[in-house]
């Protein structure tokens, strides 16, 4: 059986879910100097110019809003997928499924589908499908 060709994308940003959230509440108190300069040419020939605090600005709120898109498809899953997404996706310890099965004490059969389940709503939540 072939795999959904969006799930390698949610695994990745699931798998990135905890270091974003730490980023983002790091770029809360981090701001780049605010003096003046006369910024970096945009792309594509034109003549406005982009400052390092407008950057800073514009990496802010692209990472604020994949954080707050992560946590509206989060939502949406039941415990289940909760619970599996949290012990396959954000902890420390990088863990197969046949382990992550183990510890949570399901059949490997109940575990794909409630995994399969929960990768089709966070893509489709967050418009991957």
């Amino acid at each position: 059986m072939r795999k959904p060709s969006y799930r390698k994308e949610v695994e990745r940003r699931l798998r990135r879910y905890p270091i974003l959230k730490v980023a983002v509440e790091d770029l809360r108190y981090q701001y780049p100097s605010c003096t003046s300069n006369y910024g970096e040419p945009m792309h594509g020939g034109q003549k406005e110019y982009i400052s390092s605090t407008e950057k800073y600005a514009v990496q802010r709120a692209e990472k604020e809003l994949e954080l707050k898109r992560i946590e509206q498809a989060l939502k949406i899953l039941n415990e289940d997928e909760k619970q599996l997404v949290e012990e396959r996706y954000f902890t420390r310890i990088r863990m197969n499924d046949e382990v992550v099965c183990d510890r949570i004490g399901w059949s490997k059969r109940s575990y794909y589908r409630v995994k399969k389940e929960a990768i089709e709503k966070v893509a489709y939540t967050l418009n991957l499908i």
